[in-house]
């Protein structure tokens, strides 16, 4: 568990419900095609263990319309609105010397755009598949298994030589605990203060990340 005077050299965010305002980017697509419904109906399918994440994927993609070009998707993503507080909290964070990454389990078309607005270097997300005119195949790539946000950890950490307790995690869903369990400092995003058996603490504004560097 960190403490405040630890010197943490990583902060990696979550990003649906955490960097932008909305829960879900991939439910936003569905409200948009009004497929919520069949949608929800997969995502169970995954948490109970009987499909993959990447059949998860091929089955969201499946229920949307076709042929559904890259650009629609970029478009209904576009009107997700980012957290008013992230740009200051990330700018932050970069004077301090310390490095930012987004580690989701959302699309890498919103991911990419996030990160550029806000200067963050590293982004693990999963990507859609597309053909030579950026018509959806149907498939996606999985970068981020939802239930095993922390290997990505992992993984960027290995790359950048640090070690997990050098990490600062950021999420507001308890689905990913052991993403905010395995850093030196997991902060879990939420009004909901039911962290205190969990060893991780509870955030109500980005800004309060500040508070522990």
């Amino acid at each position: 568990m960190g403490s405040l005077t630890k010197d943490y050299k990583l902060v990696a965010f979550d990003l649906d419900g955490t960097l932008i305002v909305q829960k879900s980017s991939w439910n936003a697509i569905h409200e948009y095609f009004g497929t919520q419904s069949i949608a929800k109906k997969t995502f169970d399918m995954y948490c109970r263990g009987l499909i993959d994440y990447k059949e998860f994927m091929r089955r969201d993609i499946e229920t949307w319309p076709k042929p559904l070009h890259i650009s629609k998707i970029s478009e209904i993503l576009s009107n997700l609105n980012l957290r008013e507080e992230a740009k200051e909290v990330v700018e932050t964070i970069h004077k301090k010397g310390i490095e930012t990454a987004i580690i989701s389990a959302g699309i890498s078309l919103l991911a990419n755009s996030v990160a550029k607005k806000l200067g963050i270097k590293h982004v693990y997300a999963n990507e859609l598949c597309t053909d030579e005119e950026g018509f959806l195949t149907g498939e996606g790539i999985v970068r981020v298994d939802l239930m095993f946000k922390h290997l990505a950890l992992i993984e960027l950490v290995e790359s950048l030589g640090l070690s997990l307790s050098d990490c600062i995690t950021v999420d507001d869903s308890i689905n990913n605990v052991k993403f905010l369990q395995i850093a030196g400092l997991g902060l879990y995003f939420s009004n909901e203060n039911i962290t205190s058996n969990l060893g991780v603490k509870t955030i109500k504004s980005l800004r309060e990340i500040l508070n522990y560097l």
